[in-house]
């Protein structure tokens, strides 16, 4: 009889620590996809970044262009 009250409690202490070790495990494969998916939206941050830098860049070879062809056309006329 003693023998069955001291099983009762490990089997307790068991099943909560397995229950915990499920919680945990369930809790760092949403984690791992929630960084995999930051990941993902931090390279097409980098991306769309990039992509506005070179339009940028290109912008301002356009207003040079603008302002040496104004520029010129100002010195002509004088």
């Amino acid at each position: 009889m003693t023998m069955e009250l001291t099983k009762k409690p490990l089997i307790d202490i068991i099943k909560q620590i397995s229950d915990g070790i499920d919680g945990l495990h369930s809790e760092l494969l949403l984690k791992d996809k929630k960084i995999a998916d930051l990941k993902q939206q931090n390279e097409q941050l980098k991306k769309n970044n990039s992509d506005t830098l070179d339009q940028i860049r290109e912008y301002i070879k356009e207003l040079e262009q603008i302002r040496s062809h104004y520029v010129d056309s100002n010195n002509q006329s004088q």
